[in-house]
């Protein structure tokens, strides 16, 4: 039944692009793993159970996920300080860490950097889809930060040189494998988790997968080092992959090929960046191109947070330096592009330009517009209309759309008067209004205008601006932060004015739209919602009663924390009162969970 495990044994074809592009590592079986989290439908997408599996584990499933997965390499500090090594049965095999550009490196050339943890297990094949899966926890290898600050190998656990150990925290691996599988079934571009082994020393192993896992700094590493012919063959090999799934059709070769992949680019680029900023996802973009996929997707959860609300002075701090913010990755997004636009010229010319060269092309121009227009189509989703009521109203009504995007940005940066506040993990200044909140209230109170048989032709009303403001605001505001100056009370009046002409204009029946908003929007708006800092606390919870309950009632409990958190108009499952109120502990769990999504509603 599970025999397609066996296909994943360390083989990948980009071994054939150079053969400087990876360092291969021979592992050993690390004993002592439990799986304490399988994902049931990504394994059925990929064929490794059947479609009609139980979503239960089973201890000879277990016993493969395990044996394929559970592994740590035998690294440069290993074969130093070791003559011989027990054989267990994977002798034979080598496992890639690939070498990309990473930022944080002195090398600036991806010479020295990639996979610093991290292991490339395979690819699985099925009739619609490749798949891609790599390992994070299994080890430290040469390309690791911690070994170059050492500068000579380092031995796998070691922590005093800083991302040095090798290991993986289970409580990082298990908030990865929740936030990137809510983020896929919200629709948003990103990569998944198969797997999380969990070891009585909280190190854990998690199992990463995605349609195609290579990195815009896989790629840029040949650019900045003029190495024409592996840049040719790396972006080849990554458009061959996006060809063979079906992501992308381009002409067979020449200047038309390149070009239609740039096209590409330039839109899932443009969409990833509009999405981050309007859905409040932090994620540490930089010139590297390494925390994303080159396909447009996001990547390493390590990284990664969900705000509450327009937190764009949040800023990480990473030993001693700052990370960029969440308005600031659209900069970023689209440098990338123009760095791959410099990469397809001289794979074209075989002359290296300068990246400035490229600061008036033209598809820098439209990264913007679909930007812009991404960014518009995701703000009226949060306000609850459908896709044909959103290209209606781009398309026909764009200067109120405009209006109401400008007059709503009034609202969301407006910050707390105490100022800039230093945090464990960086420095943020923050917003004072939770744009969402109106967005589901407002709807709401507009309602029981329809619902009146008397109105007729009376004119719809209106939140009193002090109200309106106050619906909105944050729970960690205070009285100077709530003060009604004539410019709020202003704007106040004027998104409600343009919020009923949007409605007015979506349809010929307010009403039936007016009932259809409500309905959307407090499912697009739920007010608890997963934020970084409550994903720290859920995910404590679930390690402190990991040992108290089966897998099967782990993965229960799990799976219905993601179910909860997947705020799409009829996928939507909330946490009912009664499945909180159980005397059990699967419902303990569940409660304490909730508990603290609840409480960190608000935060980063």
């Amino acid at each position: 039944m599970y025999e397609k495990f066996n296909l994943i044994n360390g083989s990948h074809p980009w071994r054939d692009v150079s053969d400087q592009g990876f360092i291969d590592y021979p592992v050993r079986y690390r004993k002592g793993g439990k799986v304490i989290y399988f994902n049931f439908p990504l394994a059925q997408e990929m064929g490794l159970i059947p479609q009609k599996h139980p979503t239960v584990l089973n201890p000879r499933l277990e016993e493969k996920i395990l044996k394929t997965f559970s592994l740590q390499i035998l690294n440069e500090y290993d074969w130093a300080n070791a003559t011989t090594f027990e054989k267990d049965g994977y002798e034979d095999r080598l496992y890639m860490a690939t070498r990309y550009l990473q930022a944080q490196h002195k090398n600036k050339r991806g010479d020295t950097s990639g996979d610093g943890r991290s292991i490339w297990n395979g690819t699985i094949e099925t009739s619609k889809m490749t798949f891609d899966l790599s390992s994070c926890g299994t080890g430290v290898t040469i390309l690791s930060p911690g070994a170059q600050v050492a500068e000579e190998p380092i031995r796998t656990g070691d922590h005093q040189y800083g991302y040095s150990s090798g290991l993986a925290e289970l409580d990082e691996m298990l908030g990865a494998a929740m936030m990137s599988e809510i983020f896929y079934r919200r629709g948003l571009p990103t990569e998944r988790c198969l797997t999380v082994i969990a070891f009585e020393d909280n190190t854990a192993i998690g199992v990463r997968s995605a349609p195609n896992l290579i990195r815009p700094a896989h790629v840029f590493r040949y650019l900045k080092s003029k190495q024409w012919k592996e840049l040719k063959d790396s972006f080849e090999y990554f458009l061959k992959r996006q060809e063979k799934n079906k992501t992308y059709q381009l002409p067979a070769k020449g200047k038309a090929r390149y070009e239609q992949a740039l096209q590409y680019l330039c839109r899932t680029y443009a969409r990833l960046a509009a999405v981050m900023e309007e859905e409040y996802i932090f994620n540490w973009l930089s010139w590297d191109g390494d925390n994303l996929l080159a396909s447009g997707a996001i990547l390493d959860y390590g990284s990664i947070r969900q705000f509450s609300a327009k937190h764009n002075k949040y800023r990480y701090k990473d030993v001693d330096r700052y990370s960029t913010s969440l308005t600031e990755q659209k900069y970023w997004a689209r440098r990338i592009l123009q760095t791959f636009i410099q990469a397809v010229d001289f794979i074209g010319s075989k002359k290296k330009k300068r990246l400035e060269a490229f600061n008036q092309h033209p598809l820098l121009k439209e990264f913007d517009r679909h930007f812009y227009e991404e960014k518009q189509r995701r703000l009226l989703g949060k306000v609850g209309f459908q896709e044909k009521e959103i290209d209606f109203l781009i398309r026909q009504h764009q200067k109120d759309v405009l209006r109401f995007q400008q007059c709503l940005y009034f609202f969301e940066d407006l910050k707390v008067q105490k100022g800039e506040e230093v945090l464990p993990d960086g420095i943020n200044h923050s917003p004072v209004f939770l744009i969402r909140n109106i967005l589901k209230e407002l709807p709401q109170f507009l309602c029981k205008y329809f619902e009146n048989e008397k109105r007729k032709d009376d004119p719809w009303p209106f939140v009193e601006p002090k109200d309106f403001c106050k619906i909105m605001a944050a729970s960690y505001v205070d009285k100077r932060d709530l003060m009604l100056n004539e410019t709020r009370r202003q704007k106040s009046v004027e998104f409600q004015k343009i919020y009923h002409q949007l409605i007015k204009a979506a349809g010929k029946s307010p009403n039936r739209i007016m009932k259809e908003i409500v309905e959307r929007s407090a499912v697009i708006n739920y007010e608890y919602r997963q934020t970084g800092d409550g994903l720290v606390w859920v995910v404590e919870e679930v390690s402190k009663m990991r040992n108290r309950l089966t897998q099967s009632m782990l993965q229960q409990v799990m799976e219905r924390f993601i179910e909860s958190q997947v705020l799409v108009p009829g996928k939507h499952r909330p946490v009912s009162e009664r499945e909180l109120s159980k005397n059990n502990l699967t419902s303990k769990l569940l409660k304490r969970m909730h508990n603290n999504i609840e409480l960190y509603s608000d935060s980063i």
